[in-house]
């Protein structure tokens, strides 16, 4: 017998199954990184997909919210806000809430106090900035006193509610109480709504149209260069215009309804809501809410190679650079 053959044979044999053996290691090892490397991608898809369309519906919201504020605060930004102002542009309602209230033998009212009683007036009979729906609202109210005038209840602003001229005679000399005071307030914006609500439903088609259009145009521009690249069929992307409109024409009226109920519930918001600040404010979130869908689309082109190879490789040295700075910040 030949040892030496035999064993050489062996080795030989062995030396085929261990590489057999390595060989196929290597394919499942290969196969299973490739694997991983599909899921990470189809993962990076998923949450790009993800975050793509959290930020559609954000841009969404935006753009409601933002042309519901818009047009509220708009409506509100040229409201008196002293009193000499307020006798010049509606002298007939200063005088009213100058004596509102008062008897014969009272201190006149001070500026303060003036406009504290006006601002008391709920926020949606002031939408148009009209002195005339402001006296509708007032028609039938008295400037009535929380703590009674026959005690030595003030005519101050704080002492002062509008409320219905019966229920303030009704009551005579007794204190209002903590109820009567959230009844009053809870009445007078039903009333404020019911006598303004055309001004309040030419608002809200305005703000609910300007909405849709807007969707629609920004929709359209947004994805006209994935359809000009083929990534979108022609029925995705009329699809897309019709739900940003849909959901436009949805959100928007729900967002101004929320402004018009707090606007009545709560009369003092209404300084807030006029205020240059927060009419600029309105007016930059509804331009965000335009500009970031067109940005995502310029990016989305950039990525595909749309704009050329040289454009990309700037772009994507540009974003390497951003990624360093903040790494280098931290």
């Amino acid at each position: 017998m030949d040892l030496l053959g035999e064993a050489e044979r062996l080795a030989i044999a062995a030396q085929q199954q261990v590489d057999q053996a390595t060989a196929a290691g290597a394919m499942k090892l290969k196969a299973a990184v490739e694997s991983a490397q599909r899921s990470v991608e189809d993962t990076q898809q998923q949450l790009s997909t993800a975050v793509e369309a959290a930020i559609s519906d954000w841009q969404s919201e935006i753009v409601s919210f933002g042309t519901a504020g818009m047009v509220t605060a708009n409506a509100l930004k040229d409201l008196p806000r002293t009193a000499q102002a307020l006798a010049e542009e509606m002298p007939k309602l200063a005088r009213r809430l100058q004596t509102a209230g008062t008897r014969l033998g009272d201190a006149p009212r001070t500026e303060a106090d003036i406009m504290g009683l006006f601002d008391k007036i709920p926020g949606t009979s002031k939408l148009g900035v009209s002195e005339w729906d402001i006296r509708v609202f007032l028609s039938n109210k008295h400037g009535s006193h929380i703590y009674p005038h026959s005690k030595g209840g003030s005519n101050s602003a704080q002492n002062t509610v509008w409320e219905v001229g019966t229920d303030n005679i009704r009551r005579g000399a007794r204190t209002m109480t903590a109820g009567e005071q959230q009844y009053v307030r809870f009445y007078n914006a039903v009333d404020s709504v019911l006598k303004n609500s055309a001004t309040i439903a030419k608002l809200g088609i305005t703000a609910t149209g300007t909405a849709v259009l807007t969707q629609a145009l920004v929709t359209t521009l947004a994805y006209t260069l994935d359809l000009h690249r083929g990534e979108i069929t022609q029925a995705e992307f009329k699809g897309k215009i019709s739900e940003a409109a849909i959901s436009a024409g949805i959100a928007t009226p729900i967002f101004f309804v929320i402004f018009v109920a707090v606007m009545a519930l709560f009369p003092e918001v209404v300084v807030v809501l006029s205020a240059p600040a927060v009419v600029a404010g309105f007016n930059a979130l509804f331009g965000i809410g335009i500009a970031l869908p067109i940005i995502q689309s310029l990016v989305r082109h950039i990525e595909a190679d749309g704009f050329g190879g040289e454009f990309k490789a700037q772009y994507e040295a540009a974003i390497l650079r951003g990624e360093a700075v903040v790494q280098n910040s931290l």
